[in-house]
C-alpha cells in the first residue's frame, strides 16, 4: 500500500454530524428570531472559511465570529449525544491501523471535545495523534498540521489527507499530499464538484481507493516529437513499467496517436490521447491536452500554424549556437531525429554527441534554455489560443511543469486567472522537477482558483535518461483516482 501515514478530518468524515451542525445553526437563528434553513439550504450556503457561511445567512452587522463561534461550541455540546460514527468508519479504521498504517486526526474543533468523542465510540486507540484546536474560534488547520508533518519528517508520497471540505483540500495542498473528499460531510457532492475536487460517496470507497496500487502518467513522448521510443513501443514500454494508463502528449504533434492507440488496444492498456503546445509567451509556457479528438478541425489548424514556426525557431537556436562557436545544423538536427520534427532536445543531443556538453540537461542549462544565450523565442502561439484549441478538441487543458515559468507565485496566479478565463482546467500538480515546497505551492494555488490536478513523468526516452514512465526520478506517483477525477469533470463540463 503507498500510503503509510493518513490524516483524518474529523466532524463531517469520521463522525456524521451534520444534522447537529444544522441543528446549532438553526439554534442561533431561532435566538435571532429568524426563519431556519434546511439542509439543502445549508448545503447551498456553506463554504470555507466558515465564517463567510455566517454571511450568507445573517445579516453583515450580525456577524461577530467570536460570539457565533462560542455559541456553536455551546449549542454543539447540547447536540452531542446526537453524534454518531459515519457508516463503516470504525471498521476502515481499525482494518487501517491493523495494516500497520499510522492514522492522525486534524481538527479544526476543539481538541477536548474530539478526544472525548473518540473515547465515547471506542476508536481513540486507532489514532496516534489527535490534532485540534486549543480555543473555540475554528481556526485554520493548515499551520497545525504543516508544523507536525515537518516534525514527523512524512514522505509527501506516503502520505493522504481524507476530509469533507473545501478547508481539507486546502489543508492537503499545503502539504502537497493527496486528498480524498466524502461527499456526505458538511459541504455536500455539488460544492466540491464545482471546485474540481475529487469526490466520493462514503468511506468503503475511500478504503478502495487507498488500497487502489494503480497508477498513472499523463505527460510522454514519442519520436513523433522528440521522444526516442515509438508510439507502439512506448505504449509496451508504459504497460512493462507497471501503469494502468498513460497519455501520448507530443510537441505540437498528434501524428502519433493512432499507433499508440492500436498498440493499446491490443495489449489491453488504457490510453488518453494528449498533446503538449509550447507557446509564445514572456516565459517557458507549455499547455498540455488530454482526452482531445486528434482530428478536430481546429486543433489541426492550430498544429499546421506551428510547424513553419518551429523549423524557424530551430534553425534560429541552431545559428545562435554557431555565433557562440558550435558547429550545429539544422540539418545534422534533423538527421539525428530521423524525423520532420527537431526540437531542442535534439539539438542538446547534437551537442551532446559532439562533445559539446556533457548531458542534455548541461546544455539547456548553459545553452538553449530560457533566459540562455542560444534561447529563441516562440512566436506563433498564445497560451490562450492553446488552451481554446484544446478545448475545442473536446480536452480538457493543463499548464505544465510550472516550475519552467521562472515565475513567482504571484505570477503565476495572475497567469493562471488569463488561462482559466480561456477554459484551463488545471495544472500539473505532479511533476519530477518540483522541490516538495513547490508541490505544495501549486496545489494551493489550483485549490485557491478552483483548478484540478494532473501530472507525469515528462519522459522522453533516452533524451532524459533520469527520468523513469510513471516514477519520475523514482517517486513520483500519480493515483488512479486523479484519471477518475478527470473523467468526472470531462462529464460535466
Amino acid at each position: 500500500m503507498r500510503y503509510k501515514h493518513i490524516f483524518w478530518d474529523f466532524n463531517g468524515t469520521i463522525i456524521d454530524d451534520v444534522h447537529n451542525a444544522l441543528a446549532c445553526v438553526n439554534d442561533m437563528l431561532t435566538r435571532k428570531g429568524m426563519k431556519t434553513i434546511n439542509l439543502k439550504e445549508y448545503y447551498d450556503y456553506v463554504e470555507t472559511p466558515i465564517v463567510n457561511f455566517y454571511y450568507r445567512i445573517l445579516p453583515p452587522e450580525e456577524v461577530v465570529f467570536s460570539e457565533i463561534s462560542k455559541e456553536y461550541h455551546e449549542d454543539y455540546a447540547r447536540h452531542l449525544d446526537e453524534t454518531t460514527l459515519a457508516d463503516g468508519a470504525k471498521e476502515i479504521l481499525e482494518y487501517l491501523k491493523g495494516t500497520g498504517v499510522h492514522q492522525y486526526i486534524i481538527t479544526s474543533n476543539f481538541i477536548d471535545e474530539t478526544v472525548d468523542l473518540t473515547k465515547k465510540f471506542g476508536i481513540h486507540h486507532l489514532f496516534d495523534e489527535i490534532l485540534g484546536a486549543d480555543n473555540t474560534l475554528a481556526e485554520s488547520k493548515i499551520e497545525r498540521a504543516k508544523a507536525f508533518f515537518d516534525l514527523k519528517e512524512i514522505s509527501r508520497n506516503e502520505a493522504v489527507f481524507i476530509g469533507d471540505t473545501l478547508h481539507d483540500l486546502e489543508t492537503a495542498n499545503a502539504l502537497g499530499i493527496d486528498c480524498i473528499l466524502v461527499a456526505y460531510g458538511h459541504q455536500g457532492r455539488k460544492l466540491l464538484e464545482e471546485h474540481n475536487a475529487f469526490t466520493v460517496e462514503n468511506l468503503q470507497e475511500v478504503k478502495a481507493i487507498i488500497f487502489d496500487e494503480r497508477a498513472v502518467d499523463f505527460h510522454t513522448h514519442s519520436t513523433r516529437s522528440d521522444g526516442t521510443l515509438t508510439p507502439a513501443e512506448l505504449v509496451e514500454h508504459a504497460k512493462k513499467s507497471g501503469l494502468s494508463a498513460f497519455a501520448l502528449t507530443d510537441h505540437d504533434s498528434v501524428d502519433g496517436i493512432e499507433e499508440a492507440r492500436r498498440k493499446a488496444e491490443e495489449i489491453g492498456m488504457e490510453f488518453i490521447a494528449g498533446i503538449e503546445f509550447s507557446a509564445a509567451e514572456n516565459t517557458e509556457t507549455h499547455i498540455i491536452g488530454l482526452f482531445i479528438d486528434p482530428e478536430n478541425e481546429t486543433l489541426l489548424k492550430t498544429i499546421e500554424k506551428l510547424k513553419g514556426s518551429r523549423k524557424r525557431r530551430m534553425e534560429e537556436v541552431c545559428s545562435r549556437l554557431r555565433g557562440l562557436g558550435f558547429e550545429i545544423t539544422h540539418d545534422e538536427a534533423l538527421s539525428l531525429a530521423g524525423s520532420n520534427f527537431v526540437g531542442r532536445a535534439h539539438i542538446a543531443r547534437l551537442m551532446v554527441e559532439k562533445g559539446y556538453c556533457e548531458t542534455v540537461k548541461e546544455c539547456f542549462e548553459k545553452y538553449i534554455g530560457l533566459g540562455k544565450p542560444a534561447y529563441a523565442p516562440k512566436h506563433e502561439l498564445s497560451a490562450v489560443e492553446a488552451v481554446k484549441a484544446i478545448r475545442a478538441a473536446g480536452g480538457l487543458a493543463y499548464l505544465a511543469h510550472l516550475n519552467q515559468t521562472g515565475y513567482d507565485i504571484k505570477e503565476l496566479e495572475k497567469l493562471l486567472l488569463q488561462l482559466k478565463g480561456a477554459g484551463l482546467n488545471g495544472i500539473e500538480g505532479y511533476y519530477p522537477e518540483y522541490t516538495p515546497e513547490q508541490t505544495a505551492e501549486y496545489r494551493a494555488l489550483a485549490e485557491k482558483l478552483s483548478l484540478s490536478l494532473s501530472g507525469g513523468s515528462d519522459f522522453h526516452g533516452a533524451m532524459k535518461p533520469q527520468i523513469s514512465i510513471g516514477k519520475g526520478k523514482g517517486d513520483l506517483v500519480i493515483p488512479y483516482y486523479i484519471l477518475e477525477n478527470m473523467k468526472g469533470i470531462l462529464n460535466r463540463q
